[in-house]
């Protein structure tokens, strides 16, 4: 059977699914944390995700089991998936899901210099004049709330810089997944088993409740299911067949998917600075992208 898409072009699909789901993320996960506290949102976030994931794992573990060293699988794991997402969470916490996504969508930017330093990827002239117009349009975004005046600054600041963080923290994680080849089926799976006892001590330790409040399902649901089964395996599956570089790009697309959620669904106020960098950032993108 003659294949449909191209290895890049397959890419590049899977790579927009994954922008689409965690670009929704931001705002879904901003009216749970009402709710709940973001270590117990992520311990039920992980336990539901590998329920439901293990079964498919435990039929196909044949064709990969013995490839990767375990131990470097645990630690990829911790490294990609609570380590990434609890200073995440907790910066979503501090400032507006809008904000917080396009802060997050930086992330390429220490992709993209790991790439260059460790990886020896090579950026051609058109993914530097899209990358720059991407990264100046999420500056400007991240600043918005010092142009405003619409979060208190101090507030506004902290979770900037947790955001920052889980950012570096992914980077790292992405490139050595891509270096050391692991299998994204594999790696998912240790990633949610490191997950459950991580986020139950951590719940435990916060003194935090496990009770749930009915208003705070969907959302864990939806991480479970969309933003941890499904986006993650479109992202290792996608940035694999293509440069780690011109893969991060794709990033910049979500805070496109964040934007109507935020506006329409949680009611925070989008400026005219917003709106430019919006069209700023998917123009940068178009600009890389196109063939």
């Amino acid at each position: 059977m003659p294949r449909l898409l191209k290895p890049r072009h397959l890419a590049y699909l899977l790579l927009l699914l994954n922008a689409a789901l965690w670009g929704a993320a931001p705002p879904i996960i901003k009216n749970s944390l009402h709710y709940v506290s973001p270590s117990a949102f992520l311990f039920f976030r992980f336990l539901i995700a590998s329920l439901l994931f293990t079964p498919i794992f435990l039929k196909t573990k044949k064709k990969h089991i013995h490839k990767t060293n375990p131990w470097l699988l645990v630690s990829l794991a911790l490294l990609g998936t609570p380590l990434t997402l609890y200073p995440l969470f907790l910066g979503l916490n501090l400032t507006s899901s809008m904000e917080g996504s396009l802060i997050e969508s930086s992330s390429p930017m220490f992709t993209i210099l790991g790439g260059l330093i460790f990886l020896h990827e090579v950026i051609k002239p058109k993914e530097w004049v899209g990358l720059i117009l991407a990264v100046g349009g999420t500056l400007l975004l991240t600043s918005e709330p010092l142009l405003t005046g619409n979060l208190t600054p101090f507030t506004s600041f902290t979770g900037n810089l947790l955001i920052v963080l889980s950012n570096i923290i992914w980077a790292a994680f992405l490139l050595l997944s891509k270096k050391t080849k692991t299998n994204p089926s594999q790696l998912t799976f240790y990633s949610f088993l490191v997950s459950i006892p991580f986020f139950l001590l951590l719940t435990i330790f916060e003194n935090q409740s496990f009770a749930l409040d009915p208003r705070s399902i969907p959302g864990i649901l939806y991480m479970a299911v969309f933003g941890s089964i499904v986006a993650f395996w479109a992202y290792q599956e996608g940035q694999k067949r293509i440069e780690a570089s011109e893969a991060a790009i794709f990033s910049y697309l979500k805070p496109l998917f964040t934007l109507p959620l935020a506006l329409f669904w949680l009611r925070e106020t989008i400026s005219p600075i917003t709106w430019t960098s919006a069209l700023i950032i998917a123009l940068g993108v178009y600009i890389s992208e196109k063939r």
